[in-house]
């Protein structure tokens, strides 16, 4: 059974090129509205959860903060190319945060996390 990952991000070609380049590893679910990915949290499990940080609606960490409370057990990661490193370290030590991707990202250097995220899952 391969691990699940949810990924929220209101830009549809990066959740896209997302499901393209991770499908064949992950069950990769995509939202692209914080309603939807509530409604995927509300409905199964999630091994990995990524938010981006700018989005129309929510940021990424106040979205975090609510899968928090849905799906506590599950990995929590921020992509964002505009949010400063002293706020992701708040968050990360407060335990919100698990990992954060810095934008843009290459496949191999998500891989790297995606797999920290899953041993950090499992420990």
């Amino acid at each position: 059974m391969k691990p699940v990952i949810l990924y929220l991000d209101d830009d549809a070609g990066c959740l896209n090129v997302f499901r393209a380049l991770f499908a064949d590893d992950y069950d990769v679910r995509t939202a692209a509205t914080p309603a939807e990915a509530r409604a995927v949290l509300r409905e199964s499990f999630a091994d990995i959860i990524i938010s981006d940080q700018n989005m129309p609606e929510i940021e990424g960490k106040e979205f975090l903060r609510e899968a928090a409370r849905l799906s506590p057990h599950s990995c929590r990661g921020l992509l964002t190319g505009a949010m400063h490193v002293g706020d992701v370290i708040f968050e990360m030590g407060d335990g919100l945060i698990h990992f954060f991707v810095p934008k843009p990202w290459t496949e191999a250097e998500m891989r790297r996390v995606l797999e920290r995220a899953l041993l950090r899952r499992a420990s």
